[in-house]
């Protein structure tokens, strides 16, 4: 009966391991990459934001920070019990060629009205809060002025983020509100948003822009957290040493055979190749293995972690998978081909 070679398994295991890091990896890299305003408030990668916490609106000349920006205004909201809530209502002003959210019905801001104090707003289409109708027209009621709705923003047979947002044009809410909240400053470019930002300071009162500190925007889109992030990386490093050490002791397991096969003419080159060609089918094997184990969680405790979440299968994300582990596995098969060429094969036959 032939041993089971535990070597030969535990590589297997270890290469699956690897495998769902990886994939974890690419997933990670592939959401991120994700540069779809609708899922993130509408806010794309190049924005940044700022907690300001006293002025008048009606002071604040926002309306010529640049050729191409976009600011949206977050103002603070508290319940009945002084809480802070967020309840999807955005004061918003948009100048230049910038994308602008579809429309299901109605249509967006123009020019002309964002750069008036028009009382005009343009809401989500699932949003039910603070909607009054007057001779015919629908507005949007907040802090006691009545926005009239224009439009409704969104996606045709997708539920995104801007369902249930509601933005009102930030010239009316200013002519009464304070500037107590969040600004987010936004354009197509980083260096865009920079000169942009340095003008927003720029016109805030000297006693109100000591005041304001950025704070990090945090993306909507699901991450691993950095702490975990952090654990992971020292874990992978962790399985790689592994696989190389236990790598070298399955070669050492494997010399006689080797002597043989050199022994009978066999070149070093041909020897080489069929050690690089048994770790490619450890590491497939382990893709495989990694991929009924990602699948398996699904059904576990862990179902609705960020780790399960972000094993999830998409063509880009199991090829680069599968390339990323076969690749390693010969890289890490170097090594016991240079152990078998320094190693004497005459003294195994002896």
């Amino acid at each position: 009966m032939k041993k089971i070679s535990y070597g030969k398994i535990v590589l297997i295991i270890m290469y699956a391991f690897v495998s769902l890091f990886v994939l974890m990896f690419v997933n990670s890299i592939l959401e991120a990459a994700n540069d779809d305003r609708y899922y993130n408030d509408f806010y794309s990668t190049n924005v940044r934001k700022f907690a300001v916490n006293s002025g008048k609106g009606s002071e604040l000349q926002f309306r010529d920070l640049g050729k191409d920006y976009a600011l949206f205004f977050d103002m603070k909201t508290t319940d009945p019990s002084g809480m802070e809530i967020d309840d999807g209502t955005r004061a918003v002003y948009f100048k230049g060629d910038l994308p602008h959210p579809t429309m299901i019905s109605g249509r967006f801001f123009t020019q002309e009205e964002l750069d008036s104090n028009a009382p005009v707003a343009v809401i989500g289409t699932l949003v039910e809060r603070n909607i009054i109708e007057r001779d015919g027209k629908k507005y949007y009621s907040y802090q006691g002025v009545n926005y009239e709705i224009i439009g409704y923003m969104g996606r045709e047979g997708e539920t995104t983020d801007l369902d249930l947002l509601s933005w009102i044009n930030m010239g009316a809410y200013f002519e009464r509100g304070s500037t107590n909240g969040s600004f987010f400053v936004d354009t197509e470019s980083e260096d865009e948003t920079t000169a942009v930002v340095n003008n927003f300071l720029n016109i805030l009162p000297e006693k109100v822009r000591e005041k304001t500190v950025e704070i990090s925007h945090d993306r909507k889109l699901r991450t691993i957290s950095y702490f975990t992030q952090v654990i992971y990386q020292y874990v992978f490093v962790a399985i790689i040493i592994n696989i190389a050490i236990v790598s070298v002791y399955y070669i050492d397991k494997r010399m006689y055979i080797i002597a043989v096969k050199k022994l009978v003419g066999a070149s070093f080159a041909s020897i080489a190749t069929d050690i690089i060609a048994e770790y490619v089918s450890f590491s497939s094997i382990g893709v495989v293995v990694g991929l009924i184990c990602s699948y398996l969680l699904r059904f576990t405790p862990f179902a609705d972690s960020d780790e399960v979440f972000f094993m999830s299968y998409s063509v880009p994300s199991v090829g680069a998978m599968f390339v990323i582990t076969v690749l390693l596995s010969i890289v890490v098969s170097i090594i016991p081909i240079i152990r078998v060429y320094r190693y004497d094969l005459s003294q195994v036959i002896k």
